[in-house]
């Protein structure tokens, strides 16, 4: 109604008060896409699915919670934050099966939005929370945000996991990478799954990207060049036929959903090029940046 009201003001005006008009039609803009943003509106529950074999997608629009199933139980991969717990909780019960299920819960990387749900299906389900060292101790010491609480509750994991260990359940077993970069203990989780005849490499990444430290010196993490470029050589390595991220838009999530959910053969998450493609992106972003912070370091 109010932006309404501003755009017939607008058209209505005439002569030097179309300037003002101009700045306050910006501004009633402005302040209707800040709030769009602050109720969530880029971030909605998706219809759950099943993306291929027994992996489910059970997350949102931007955070991605993974389902996978056994006949002994289930497995999770990421909680988001706290307040969405309940949607994805929906999803399970939407697709048939039981919360109480899930034996084990699974983690990407040691970041609010993706860890802070975990305590409260820890408590729900008595699940195992598997972690590599680095992020399993950033799960039980969470940081403080900007009101100097703590971003989630702290849970502790339940086992600590380094590259080549694995999680079995039911027939099905994933494999842990730990990819240090997106933070120190960034985890990637593969398995192989079976559809239609066909044997598909299924690879859940787990932050292989996303700078946020410094890579120039760091002090805390001095060696994050070597540890970064090492992440990305060993996971370019890694067989890739269906990967998912841990953001929608980091893996075409709307559009393969809906070509899949419309029939669409072979399965539209079949993308081994991607895989390479994704890694030579990131690769020219690491690079870039570190060139960019290493000349203003020079400058300085």
């Amino acid at each position: 109604m109010r932006q309404n009201r501003s755009l017939n003001a607008f058209k209505n005006a005439s002569g030097s008060s179309k300037a003002l008009w101009s700045i306050v039609l910006w501004a009633v803009l402005f302040a209707a896409a800040v709030q769009g943003a602050a109720q969530g509106r880029d971030n909605q529950k998706v219809k759950p699915f099943k993306i291929v074999g027994n992996v489910y997608f059970v997350g949102m629009t931007d955070q991605t919670v993974l389902l996978i199933t056994t006949p002994e139980g289930h497995i999770l991969i990421d909680t988001t934050f706290e307040r969405m717990v309940p949607w994805f909780r929906e999803s399970i019960k939407e697709l048939g099966f039981n919360e109480r299920d899930i034996k084990y819960i699974l983690n990407s990387h040691g970041h609010a939005d993706h860890v802070a749900g975990h305590a409260i299906m820890k408590e729900v389900t008595g699940a195992q929370v598997v972690m590599s060292e680095a992020d399993g101790a950033v799960l039980a010491n969470p940081p403080r945000g900007q009101d100097g609480q703590p971003r989630w509750k702290a849970v502790k994991p339940d086992r600590l996991v380094k590259t080549g260990d694995t999680v079995t359940l039911g027939g099905t077993t994933l494999t842990a990478h730990v990819f240090p970069g997106h933070t120190r203990g960034a985890t990637t989780w593969t398995m192989q799954v079976q559809e239609d005849g066909r044997t598909y490499n299924v690879v859940f990444w787990g932050g292989v990207g996303g700078l946020r430290d410094p890579l120039v010196n760091n002090r805390e993490w001095p060696t994050i060049v070597e540890d970064y470029l090492d992440s990305l050589k060993r996971a370019r390595a890694l067989p890739c036929d269906i990967f998912t991220d841990t953001h929608g838009v980091s893996f075409g999530l709307s559009d393969k959903m809906n070509r899949l959910l419309a029939g669409e053969k072979p399965n539209p998450f079949y993308a081994p090029q991607e895989c390479k493609d994704g890694f030579d992106r990131r690769e020219r972003d690491f690079r870039a940046e570190l060139a960019k912070q290493q000349a203003a370091a020079g400058a300085r």
